[in-house]
């Protein structure tokens, strides 16, 4: 048993239940526009690492969520090109939410603030450096 798992049954019952709650809303948000899908794999793989080694080993040899997952545990940061993607993803997102449903000021500003919170968290990360491929 991995270190991190909990000794608990009913624990590990519960991590993996949010692990793969968190890994379906990832998979959602790899079609949906605004979703954060790093956000919620991130999650997912922290849970999993808590509550089942099985599905550990899974997320984190994925072709697609594995490397990011590594990076940011090695403190490698974002590409690029997550950060555009996320900040793009952010401002829209909350753009259209506030643009279209919100019609108390202080809510407005409350969201607008947090908005410029998550972005400021995207851009201030570590940018990982993509290596040119070998010809």
């Amino acid at each position: 048993m991995s270190d991190k798992l909990s000794r608990s049954r009913v624990l590990r019952v519960i991590y993996t239940v949010l692990g793969l709650l968190f890994l379906g809303l990832g998979f959602v948000g790899v079609g949906l526009l605004g979703i954060p899908t790093f956000d919620f794999i991130l999650l997912a793989a922290f849970f999993f690492a808590m509550g089942n080694e099985r599905l550990h080993q899974w997320i984190i040899s994925h072709r697609l969520f594995g490397p990011m997952i590594r990076d940011y545990r090695a403190g490698l940061g974002f590409t690029r090109r997550m950060k555009i993607t996320g900040v793009v993803a952010v401002v829209a997102s909350f753009a259209l939410t506030i643009g279209l449903s919100v019609r108390n000021l202080y809510l407005g500003v409350g969201l607008t603030a947090l908005a410029v919170g998550i972005c400021w968290y995207i851009v201030s990360r570590p940018t990982k450096h993509l290596e040119p491929a070998a010809v």
